[in-house]
């Protein structure tokens, strides 16, 4: 990395991010020292629902006007709050490791020459990969049916209890089939958290403020992955057992805090009333169906890449882990800058889709640009950690419209219906695509993996042209009302 950034700037820079995310948390703190009574008045349920069955028209309570404003302007209550912790505290532990799994696969594999083993761990990243879309598929519908029936609270805790028990089985596996077995209870959080997530902020947060609620959420969701590759990447350097050791001690941390934070909640009842599935699938809007067949081709082309991306930059271009992580660090810190400006732009903008089309067309030219830039940059004088630089920074950007792209999915279901079809639109994409993983290894096996990204790129590049020509991205005029 000599020449481009030293270790030093490096660590300030991700001070200034440890700042911002300092002043987030404040901000957010600020809404806890609310007086209990305050919290509990009408019109701020907890559960995802709002007294007179309405959804609610005002995100925070009245109290100091600064701290009202904040939070207004970021879509925040304590709704939102609570799943702040949960993606923050869940999804850094999950950072600290994940990245590196397939590096701790290859170096597991022993006997073979170092060209074989980035195979074998491409074999078994691939065999990960495909079980864990497989498994998330599953988590999504179970999550939204958990979401629906005990609460989006009650859902957003239990989807870590999982990670504990795969962290102890990972410290004490070292065979590559039970490593990515226990691996698997590990990555499970997120599809059991997502629909009870969507069923807070549709519920919770107003129409005009749920863009840059998500926005809000995915800047806590990206800082982990700023923070957690560049001290993973230190400490894989010692060995993968410090990069489990601290992500067990902050899901345990994590775990506590939610714990307390939920024991500071009013619990609500239960009246949620059993939606049949077919009646779930009947009721997603067409549009939303044409958005979910865009983004299977669109995903399909990323899982070409996502899991060997890492496995690619050490094991074929031959960086380091550090510079890996730098990388990865790189790409969020990327998209955190894009969030909220963005946010606020889509939530004023009449339509969506030109944010969620540049989404659909970074996540296409990521496999791409890794393939061709290190190849044709360096000749022109710019390093090979700079090329690979650029490729992350602009997979950075792809990230523009996912907030809008969560919004608009939120917002075409009824409050009744929202997380049990959250959960199914998530569970049919993520069936849809687990195939990927395995395919791309077989291709990176038989032709390579430059020819493999090259593949994964075009599918992109279809799902983009779909998604252009054929998803309108406009509200429902009139939203569905289920009838039990």
């Amino acid at each position: 990395m000599t020449g481009f950034l030293t270790f030093y700037e490096m660590i300030m820079f991700d001070n200034g991010i440890l700042r911002m995310h300092k002043a987030l948390a404040l901000a957010l703190a600020s809404l806890i020292c609310y007086d209990a009574p305050t919290f509990y008045r009408k019109g701020c349920g907890m559960n995802g629902e709002t007294s007179g069955g309405e959804e609610n028209k005002s995100p925070v309570v009245s109290g100091d006007p600064v701290r009202e404003s904040l939070a207004s302007w970021l879509g925040i209550n304590r709704a939102t709050l609570g799943v702040l912790v949960v993606i923050g505290g869940l999804g850094f532990a999950e950072e600290l490791w994940r990245n590196f799994l397939a590096i701790h696969l290859r170096d597991s594999v022993t006997g073979v020459s170092p060209a074989a083993q980035v195979l074998e761990a491409a074999k078994y990243m691939g065999l990960f990969a495909f079980f864990v879309n497989l498994f998330e598929g599953f988590g999504y519908i179970i999550g939204g049916k958990a979401a629906h029936r005990l609460g989006a609270r009650k859902a957003l805790i239990i989807s870590g209890a999982p990670m504990i028990l795969g962290f102890i089985l990972l410290l004490i596996t070292h065979h590559p089939l039970a490593i990515v077995a226990s691996a698997l209870l590990i990555t499970n959080w997120e599809p059991l958290s997502v629909p009870a997530t969507f069923s807070v902020v549709g519920s919770e947060v107003p129409k005009n403020r749920r863009v840059i609620a998500f926005a809000v959420q995915s800047i806590q969701k990206r800082l982990p992955k700023v923070m957690g590759p560049l001290i993973g990447g230190v400490a894989m350097a010692v060995g993968f057992w410090l990069n489990l050791s601290l992500a067990f001690g902050f899901v345990v941390f994590s775990c506590i805090i939610q714990y307390f934070l939920l024991a500071r909640m009013r619990p609500t009842k239960n009246d949620a009333v059993d939606i049949p599935f077919r009646q779930v699938l009947k009721e997603i809007p067409p549009d939303l169906k044409r958005l979910l067949s865009a983004e299977i081709f669109l995903r399909w082309g990323d899982w070409f890449v996502r899991d060997f991306a890492v496995l690619y930059v050490v094991g074929v271009l031959a960086r380091t882990t550090k510079e890996a992580g730098f990388l990865l660090a790189l790409s969020s810190i990327t998209a955190l800058l894009t969030y909220i400006p963005v946010g606020k732009l889509v939530d004023r903008s009449p339509n969506p889709k030109p944010f969620i089309g540049l989404t659909f067309f970074f996540f296409a030219l990521f496999p791409l640009n890794l393939v061709i830039l290190p190849r044709i940059l360096p000749p022109l004088g710019i390093p090979l950690i700079g090329a690979l630089s650029l490729v992350f920074i602009l997979n950075g950007l792809r990230e523009i419209g996912e907030p809008a792209r969560k919004s608009l999915i939120a917002g075409g279901f009824p409050p009744e219906l929202r997380a049990r079809a959250v959960g199914l639109y998530w569970g049919m994409r993520s069936f849809a695509f687990c195939p990927a993983p395995l395919i791309s290894y077989f291709l990176w096996r038989f032709l390579g993996p430059e020819t493999t990204f090259l593949v994964g790129g075009v599918l992109g590049l279809i799902g983009t042209a779909w998604f252009w020509f054929r998803v309108k991205c406009a509200p429902e005029e009139k939203p569905v009302i289920v009838r039990p």
